[in-house]
This record gives structure tokens, C-alpha cells and sequence, in this order.
């Protein structure tokens, strides 16, 4: 903590310097002037330099053993490399794949050197040994966390915060359990992220930027795998997970959401829970303070589950953490699960249309080429347009001046033209027809108004019927 108090201000004063700082924009960044971003330097440091104090010079003395250092090892490279990573994401401002890249190699760092998940506990009572897909979790565990904690950086104050409260329930797990390494990690990532809030909080003179949300979730990762370790019933991401559901509650709203939108994962929208609680017109401060209550009353209920050896009192627990978020996202509305039915309807629709169209669609092809004759293989491929809510259809020969050589339109009885065809956005698509004659260039352009996604889904089908026209002239 100390060491943070000191280092913060150096970073601070470096990053002002070299120009690495986070331009307000009153959409998703909401502080009013330029702001250092590069405080996952002075936290890092701070969390490495006790560690590395205590290895060299404690080493004899101590209490961990050979397995325990090579573990601290593998955090401190793993650590190393995610706020390298992060650095260069907050100055060239990386694209979402190779952030990716780095993190599933940064994962990959961590369960070489035995920080795996080896088995998975099962809520009240038991637990699942996970063989070949230790690997796979335990990616899906580090990428999990420094996401979601990466994600949840959007207040000053509020992702360092988070991680205090986590970092401290992952000590008091490790003390419950007698975990001595548990306990010397969170102890030096609580001292740092302490010191760091100190700058970090409402008004904030320097933020974490991606390197310190990244070195933050691979070290809460690597810290939860360490902690519940010897645990007796394998709890082993269950109370970490319970502790950390405010930050998988915002990412995976923010998923669905998304998804159930037809955006991209990683556009931004302005939408998350603390851009929420503020819409209701709560300052940036109280709306992080709100926030620091509920993940203490997660934290809390993750020690009871841990302590609790009544099932009673852990299916109270469980109900109750469900019940917060359900009226928490009634209140708030996170993400509408009204979109997220309709995305999911739409999608069974669409799976179901694309089957069926794919049938007619080949045997359509196949009657076209066994035709010798054009006007008749074209008889075929027309008598699905109507099936694609296509509203024209032509061949068009280039050559003769943009000559119209074959046209099909939709019937004005046709019962699509409903009302919620209608609003949908009219498109044009244009195929080259291949002909044996080089010296003839037709193209096949059709018109319609249906929705995107299956303008999509329609694409390569009318690339098949365009491929049973080539080569008929």
C-alpha cells in the first residue's frame, strides 16, 4: 500500500508525459478533462516488489513450499505480461482478436505452471473431477475474468474497488482454509489496489487503463484458483464466482444485449449497470458506492457459503443473490429478455426457413441442369424467388447495353406483402453468370425487402440457383 501511495503519482506524472491518457468523450467516458491511464504500472509494481522481497530475502524462513514458489512465479510472469499486454492496448489501441490471442496465451502461461482447474464443485455437496477439460476451463476461467473486469472499468473507482472486495474475500477464504500462499497473494494485491484507490477514487487523477483491468483479472483469477486449492469440498470457482458476480452480471448482460441486437460483441453502448444506475440520476460517486455495497453483500455471502454447513442456510443465500439480480435488472433493465426471446425465435425461425430453402433450393438446381434449354432451366430457378421475398428478379445482358434477357416479378396478390415486410429496408444483389462464351457477360440481380439476417442466410442459396444458370448459354 505504501509502495502505491509513492509509485502512483511517478506513473501518473510518466504517463501525462508520454501522451498516455483517456480523452473524456460524455458517452462512455464520463470524467471532464484528460485523464493518465497507465496506473496498472504502479499497481503491479506494488503487488511485485514485496513478493520479490519476500522470495529473496524470506526464502529460508518461510513457509512455502517448493510447488507454492513456482506458482508465485507463474503469477508474477503472467501478471508481467497482462499489463504489458494492456499497455500496448491503451496506447495503439489493439483489436479485439489479438487481445484475445494474448489472453488465451496469458491463460495458457498460468496452467503451465499449475494454476488449473482440476475440478469443478457442485452446489451443496460433491464434486466434478473435469480430466481433458481442465484445459478448457481454466482458459475460460483467466479470459473470464480479466473481461469481465476489464469491461467493468468504467467509473473512477469502481473496478479497482471491485477487486479489493474480491481480493479481500479470497484472504478471508484463504485464512478459513489455512491456505498460506492464498494469503500472502491477497495480502500484497490488497495493499496495492488499497494505495492505488487513494487516486483511483471520485475524482480520479489517474485510472487503471487495460493494463491494470487486465492485471487485475488474471491476478483475482490466479488468486481464486490458489485460494479455495485445499479446500476439502472442491470449491474451487464456486465462492470466487459468487464473489465476482457483479462484474460476470455486467459482461454478460452486456453480451446478450448485444447479441439479442445484432451488434457486435465488443461495440460499446452506454449501457451498462453503472451507466444504468446514473440514468436514474445518481451521481458517479454514489452509483460506485451503491455498487461497493452490493459486491460486499456478495462478498459476504460467498464467506456463509463457505462456513455455512446447513443447506437451509446456503439455499437462503443462493435465492436471495438470485432474487437481487432479478429485480436488479427489473429496476435497471440491464439487458430486456423480451429481446433476448425475440432474438432466440427469430433464430429458430430463420434455422427452420434456411433447412427448407436448402432442400428446394437443390432439387430446384438439379431439374434446372438437366435442361438443354434456358428458358426452361430458367422456369425452375424463378419458381423460388417468391420463397426468397424477392420482389424483381433479371438476367441482364451487358454487352447488348444492359439488355434485360429474362425478367421475373412478384405477383401483386403475393401474401408477402405484408405489412412487416414492408418495413423492412429494400437491398439489391448482383451475381456474374460464368458462360462458355467469353464474349457474352450476363449477370443474374434480384430485389428484395426482407430482413438482413436473412439476406444472409438467402446469399449462398442464391449463389447455387446463380451457378445452375452458368454455362446454359
Amino acid at each position: 500500500m505504501v509502495l502505491c501511495l509513492f509509485l502512483t503519482p511517478l506513473v501518473r506524472a510518466i504517463g501525462i508525459r508520454y501522451g498516455i491518457i483517456d480523452q473524456p468523450d460524455q458517452y462512455r467516458k464520463l470524467h471532464i478533462k484528460p485523464v493518465a491511464r497507465c496506473g496498472g504500472i504502479s499497481v503491479f509494481l506494488s503487488f511485485l516488489i514485496p513478493i520479490c522481497l519476500f522470495i529473496f530475502f524470506v526464502k529460508k524462513h518461510s513457509i512455502l513450499n517448493p510447488n507454492d514458489y513456482n506458482r508465485v512465479w507463474i503469477i508474477v510472469i503472467g501478471g508481467a505480461t497482462s499489463v504489458l499486454m494492456g499497455l500496448a492496448d491503451d496506447i495503439w489501441d489493439l483489436r479485439a482478436r489479438w487481445k484475445l490471442i494474448f489472453q488465451f496465451l496469458i491463460a495458457s502461461i498460468a496452467y503451465s505452471g499449475n494454476l488449473r482447474i482440476d475440478t469443478l464443485s457442485i452446489p451443496f455437496g460433491g464434486s466434478l473431477f473435469l480430466g481433458p477439460f481442465a484445459f478448457p476451463t481454466t482458459i475460460f476461467w483467466f479470459m473470464l475474468c480479466m473481461n469481465a473486469i476489464n469491461l467493468f472499468d468504467g467509473l473512477d473507482g469502481l473496478a479497482a474497488g471491485i477487486s479489493l472486495f474480491v481480493s479481500l474475500t479470497l484472504l478471508a477464504v484463504s485464512m478459513i482454509l489455512q491456505n498460506d500462499i492464498g494469503v500472502f497473494i491477497s495480502l500484497c494485491l490488497s495493499g496495492a489496489i488499497l494505495g492505488f484507490l487513494v487516486f483511483n477514487f471520485n475524482p480520479a487523477s489517474i485510472f487503471l487503463g487495460d493494463s491494470g483491468s487486465m492485471f487485475l483479472g488474471f491476478s483475482i483469477a490466479a488468486l481464486s484458483v490458489i485460494s479455495s486449492s485445499k479446500a476439502e469440498t472442491a470449491t474451487a470457482l464456486f465462492i470466487p464466482a459468487i464473489a465476482l458476480l457483479l462484474p460476470f452480471f455486467d459482461l454478460a448482460s452486456a453480451a446478450l444485449r448485444r447479441w439479442s441486437k445484432y451488434l457486435p460483441m465488443t461495440m460499446p453502448d452506454g449501457k451498462h449497470l453503472h451507466h444504468r444506475i446514473m440514468s436514474y440520476g445518481f451521481s458517479a460517486r454514489r452509483t460506485v458506492v451503491i455498487l461497493y455495497g452490493v459486491c460486499i453483500l456478495l462478498c459476504s455471502g460467498a464467506i456463509v457459503l463457505l462456513i455455512s454447513s446447513r443447506d437451509i442456510t446456503n439455499s437462503f443465500v443462493l435465492i436471495g443473490i438470485a432474487l437481487m439480480f432479478i429485480l436488479g435488472n427489473q429496476v435497471f433493465k440491464v439487458f430486456d429478455v423480451t429481446e433476448v426471446k425475440e432474438r432466440i425465435s427469430h433464430d429458430h425461425k430463420l434455422h427452420s426457413w434456411s433447412k427448407e430453402m436448402a432442400i428446394k433450393t437443390a432439387t430446384a438446381t438439379s431439374r434446372a441442369n438437366l435442361e438443354n434449354d434456358f428458358d426452361a432451366a430458367w422456369d425452375h430457378i424463378s419458381a423460388l424467388f417468391s420463397d426468397f421475398k424477392l420482389n424483381e428478379a433479371s438476367i441482364i445482358d451487358l454487352k447488348a447495353g444492359s439488355k434485360v434477357v429474362k425478367a421475373w416479378e412478384k405477383s401483386q396478390n403475393s401474401h408477402d406483402s405484408s405489412n412487416n415486410e414492408k418495413v423492412h429496408p429494400s437491398w439489391s444483389l448482383e451475381f456474374p453468370i460464368q458462360t462458355r462464351d467469353k464474349n457474352l457477360q450476363y449477370i443474374l440481380k434480384v430485389k428484395g425487402c426482407s430482413r438482413i439476417l436473412k439476406i444472409k442466410a438467402s446469399l449462398s442459396l442464391l449463389e447455387t440457383l446463380k451457378s445452375s444458370l452458368d454455362d446454359l448459354k
